[in-house]
């Protein structure tokens, strides 16, 4: 992402009566030079097509339909100048059409509406977020308000515990799309990592070795202030749940790393359960 040339991809949500998604999608375009790439996915049984003479008619007028009611719900982005694009896709998986839609609409910004889950849900079903997130290749913004964001704070969660290496480059992606997003729409970035033991400066890319690290080098390896380095000690969820509380975050950033099996879903993803406990809108990145 960077503020010249993004392109965003905006998946509607036919069932809602506000398009969350497009409205922050909008409001982003004004901020930069971007354009928008408009996804919509329907699917009808065909137990619902006895009043058409085939199939393939009434298939081709529920695409019409979606087709007309998309437009129109992007005619606030063609009044406000922004280049818009819009696509209506047929398949009864709407989370891979899509997946595979913005691969090839060539985009640097997924935009979807989400709403909280309770746990058993989570548990149980793999909901739309999770496959989005674990398997989409660019970053995600999950996001559940139509207002403007409230304040100027956006917040980058790293881990700083982990020293296998697919840990150490997500986080690098976390802080450059962090920096990214917060100069597209003109927010300050803090830095948070929550922590059970003690941090070693040889598990991180910056000067010192065989001690704990300090808030100074973590400033200077993230380049922000040492005050926008939030740096707790205790269990991942709460801890970060409660930096977004204290700080009010209007954008909370986070890596993922896909987990399959009985153990993904007893180990879950940090960004998956935080998604249900904060009320900022969640950028995904992996």
């Amino acid at each position: 992402m960077t503020r010249e040339n993004t392109r965003l991809f905006v998946i509607a949500d036919p069932t809602a009566t506000h398009q969350v998604a497009l409205v922050k999608a909008l409001l982003i375009a004004k901020m930069a030079n971007c354009e928008i790439h408009a996804f919509l996915c329907v699917y009808r049984e065909i137990s619902e097509s006895d009043e058409f003479a085939s199939r393939h008619d009434f298939k081709h007028q529920t695409l019409n339909d979606a087709k007309k009611w998309l437009d129109e719900q992007l005619e606030p982005c063609r009044v406000a100048g922004i280049p818009v694009t819009s696509e209506v896709v047929w398949n009864s998986r709407w989370h891979d059409a899509a997946l595979h839609s913005i691969v090839k609409a060539g985009c640097d910004l997924v935009i979807k509406s989400s709403y909280h889950h309770s746990k058993s849900r989570r548990f149980y079903t793999t909901t739309s977020d999770f496959n989005l997130m674990r398997h989409c290749a660019c970053p995600i913004l999950f996001t559940r308000q139509t207002q403007e964001w409230q304040s100027n704070r956006l917040l980058a969660c790293v881990d700083l515990e982990s020293t296998d290496n697919r840990h150490a480059r997500l986080n690098g992606v976390v802080v450059r799309d962090a920096r990214a997003l917060a100069d597209i729409v003109g927010m300050e970035l803090y830095i948070a990592a929550a922590h059970r033991g003690e941090i070693d400066a040889d598990n991180l890319p910056i000067k010192g070795h065989g001690h704990e690290v300090s808030l100074q080098q973590l400033a200077e390896l993230f380049e922000v202030d040492e005050s926008h380095i939030y740096l707790r000690k205790g269990e991942t969820i709460a801890t970060l749940k409660g930096i977004c509380d204290e700080i009010d975050p209007s954008i909370v950033i986070m890596g993922t790393l896909a987990r399959t099996g009985i153990s993904g879903k007893l180990i879950g993803n940090t960004a998956e359960k935080l998604l249900d406990q904060i009320e900022a809108d969640v950028l995904t990145v992996n």
